[in-house]
């Protein structure tokens, strides 16, 4: 059974100091795993960048218009996508994880939500289409996080996901990827941390409860992307997250597979046992 959580259901309690609870599940986690994760941090150009390069969001917010479109082109010729829509939700599933992924991580590791001034975009006319940095003019101090200010960092993430969705949803989102493909795309690529470390060790119960913390955290359209699976274990109620709609038909034709996130899935690998030090899922989480 699944069902959708309203913010009601989910203590206040519940969403104060989700960096600290994430950082037990990376620590319950198989070190590669944790690896993986901050490997996804934002961080300073790399020296092939040219500062002249680097834009802020507003010239991100007009230009990507242009991406988008070399994105779906490349889906539709390149990866044989038959229709602009599934060029687009393929691309959508990328800009995602390019962008919001790895501004989550940033919130995640170091409990400081990254500000749209601060962030600068290069973007490409070919893969990888978008990089992610920190303006080089900052210091170390710009990003001392007040620990009396944990709660407003939630606030303040909420809202640098909101401007770059509203970007997203411009161009690869309306008229072309329906609203439950495109927040359950968004809500996936926004925890798919999690779903890294549930796939190198880290408990279900404990992943499930720190998840769905956070998305509670991030607005109703992102919570709703995703649904939870039910099961009843010794007693205990056990949630696994799923997709609110599937993204199947908008799936290449050569790869039909369903996602360990699938809302149409009968399995549930979720809760399976990780097995080996390193463990993992026969099924992608989605990306």
């Amino acid at each position: 059974m699944s069902i959708g959580l309203s913010l009601p259901d989910i203590p206040a309690s519940e969403t104060v100091g989700i960096p600290a609870r994430f950082s037990g599940l990376v620590a319950a986690a198989h070190p590669d795993g944790g690896a993986l994760v901050s490997g996804r941090m934002i961080g300073s150009p790399a020296r092939h960048v040219v500062a002249a390069e680097l834009r802020e969001f507003s010239g991100f917010e007009a230009n990507f218009g242009i991406v988008a479109k070399h994105m779906i082109e490349h889906a539709k010729e390149v990866r044989e996508a038959p229709t602009a829509k599934i060029g687009a939700s393929l691309a959508l599933k990328t800009i995602c994880q390019a962008v919001l992924n790895r501004i989550s991580v940033t919130y995640l590791l170091s409990g400081r939500a990254p500000r749209l001034d601060e962030l600068r975009f290069v973007l490409h006319e070919k893969a990888p289409w978008v990089e992610l940095f920190y303006d080089p003019r900052l210091s170390l101090e710009d990003f001392e996080l007040n620990p009396d200010q944990g709660p407003a960092e939630l606030f303040a993430l909420s809202i640098c996901f909101d401007d770059i969705i509203q970007v997203f949803h411009r161009e690869l989102g309306r008229r072309k990827v329906a609203p439950s493909v495109f927040y359950s795309t968004v809500a996936v690529s926004i925890t798919s941390p999690f779903l890294v470390l549930r796939r190198h060790g880290a408990k279900p119960p404990e992943v499930a409860s720190v998840m769905r913390a956070y998305l509670a955290s991030l607005g109703k359209k992102i919570n709703d992307g995703i649904v939870w699976r039910q099961r009843e274990l010794a007693g205990q109620i056990e949630y696994a997250p799923r997709r609110k709609a599937c993204c199947l038909k908008y799936a290449l034709p050569s790869k039909p597979h369903l996602c360990s996130t699938c809302s149409r899935s009968t399995q549930t690998t979720f809760f399976d046992e990780v097995k080996g030090p390193v463990g993992g899922h026969s099924l992608p989480d989605g990306r």
